[in-house]
């Protein structure tokens, strides 16, 4: 089969197409055969070595969507799937995994990858913040997978939306170093996708007994705050993200999320799709950020 193998870290010149044995199935697992491959932003910084990713050479790659080759169970043969792993894999033809979701009927393969992750991830978040009607909350990076999924369940929720995007696609343009103080003060719910230590100057806008929810760090660093910085307001600052997060609070969503594709509540939003072999345009793209919306790979 092909697959793209990472070889170090580095810019997308570290990702090589290459053939590679097909995957064994333990018991319990599934063969899928893939059909569209997600490309999500944490990968390239785990390509570039900004935060920590496997050993190498592997073949790379988490989130993908197929058509199930072979199971335990007969009934599941040609069924579509969508699955998520911690151990990389995905950039391939084929791929076995151990947890995975079936994809409702009238979902494509790319709105599967497109959705089950950073779907799931804003439906958990959302819980965990308990946003309420009325509110309002501070979605970071709105024009990102994630960032797009918790401003349209906020909106559902009936919370007012303040957002920021680069590249002046969203009212507060976060590529300016202070763009925070452009936050209207009162906001009841921070979703914390940016990171830095900057990250408690938000504190300062929100209402009493807010809630930050830390699950991003989009700009490369862990967002850094203090207990001296939530007590005057009563703040509490939720972290999520990690195997327990996602494997776990994340995954108990995904069938949820999948149905609020299938009925129209969430519409997937793809930017561009790219062949196997352009695996180093597709890194490009995703960390030009000038797109909007989820890119995949297509073997």
């Amino acid at each position: 089969m092909r697959a793209v193998v990472q070889h170090g870290t580095g810019g997308p010149e570290v990702l090589e197409l290459e053939d590679r044995p097909e995957p064994t199935r333990n018991s319990g697992d599934v063969l899928i055969r893939t059909e569209a491959i997600a490309v999500p932003f944490y990968e390239t910084q785990m390509r570039s070595g900004q935060i920590p990713a496997g050993p190498a050479p592997a073949v790379f790659g988490h989130e993908a969507a197929g058509i199930v080759l072979d199971a335990d169970d007969p009934a599941l043969l040609g069924k579509r799937v969508v699955t998520m792993s911690f151990t990389g894999g995905a950039y391939a033809e084929v791929v076995a995994a151990s947890q995975y979701s079936l994809v409702p009927d009238g979902i494509t393969a790319e709105q599967a990858v497109a959705a089950a992750v950073p779907a799931s991830v804003a439906l958990g978040l959302m819980d965990a913040a308990n946003v309420k009607a009325g509110e309002t909350v501070l979605v970071e990076a709105v024009s990102g997978a994630i960032g797009g999924y918790l401003a349209r369940l906020a909106e559902r929720n009936g919370a007012r939306v303040v957002a920021t995007a680069g590249q002046g696609k969203a009212d507060i343009d976060h590529d300016d170093p202070d763009w925070r103080q452009q936050v209207p003060e009162g906001i009841d719910v921070v979703f914390e996708a940016i990171g830095g230590p900057r990250a408690a100057e938000l504190t300062a806008k929100l209402a009493f007994f807010g809630r930050i929810l830390a699950f991003g760090m989009l700009s490369g660093e862990l967002p850094v705050f203090s207990v001296a910085d939530l007590i005057p307001r009563g703040l509490t600052l939720i972290g999520f993200g990690g195997p327990d997060a996602y494997g776990k609070r994340v995954a108990a969503v995904r069938a949820e999320a999948l149905g609020l594709v299938a009925d129209g509540t969430l519409t997937p939003v793809l930017d561009r799709a790219y062949p196997l072999a352009d695996v180093a345009a597709a890194h490009a793209r995703v960390e030009s950020r000038e797109g909007t919306g989820k890119v995949v790979l297509v073997p």
